[in-house]
């Protein structure tokens, strides 16, 4: 570390909670496994959060869902992987605390899969540089992470959409 500023402080963390999703979906499902959208996991999304526009009932592969839960943050996606999971938003959210503290962070507790924000939802930049250099040991997280853009081809619910990553460090255009 060169340099830190209030490294310890709890703050919401937002979407990059997703990197914790990521990692237990990577960790407890097969690429190939299937999930189905449940209307909580969309309706439960409150306006102004991204999504993937799911559709109820819609089947989708794990390896899709990650793609939307990275690529465009999708929050809906993100609550799909935590019902797919754990059965429950509150379930997944034990599991991703029981994580974060296998990995050592002190000062972190989730509440739900997607950084939705809630007082009870934090982390710290010292966290959550433990968890990112956590999942940047898994070579497909690594790999979800850096593409800028991702296609799902239709599915039993909806036709082929196509999504770009709302990382701006990836969709910078300047040249470094």
């Amino acid at each position: 570390i060169i340099y830190e500023k209030d490294a310890h402080t709890p703050v919401p963390p937002a979407s990059t909670t997703k990197i914790m999703t990521a990692i237990l979906t990577l960790e407890h499902c097969n690429l190939t496994d299937t999930a189905t959208v449940s209307h909580d996991a969309i309706f439960t999304v409150p306006l102004g959060y991204s999504h993937a526009n799911l559709v109820e009932g819609e089947v989708l592969t794990i390896d899709q869902l990650l793609h939307v839960l990275l690529i465009p943050s999708a929050n809906d996606a993100a609550n799909v992987l935590a019902e797919h999971i754990s059965g429950s938003i509150s379930e997944f959210s034990k599991l991703m605390n029981e994580k974060v503290k296998e990995l050592g962070c002190k000062n972190t507790h989730f509440v739900n899969p997607s950084g939705i924000h809630n007082e009870d939802h934090y982390s710290t930049a010292e966290d959550l540089s433990i968890m990112a250099r956590y999942c940047m040991t898994n070579p497909t997280f690594r790999e979800f992470v850096s593409m800028k853009t991702c296609t799902i081809p239709a599915t039993n619910k909806s036709e082929t959409r196509k999504y770009a990553n709302t990382n701006d460090l990836l969709n910078s255009s300047s040249k470094r």
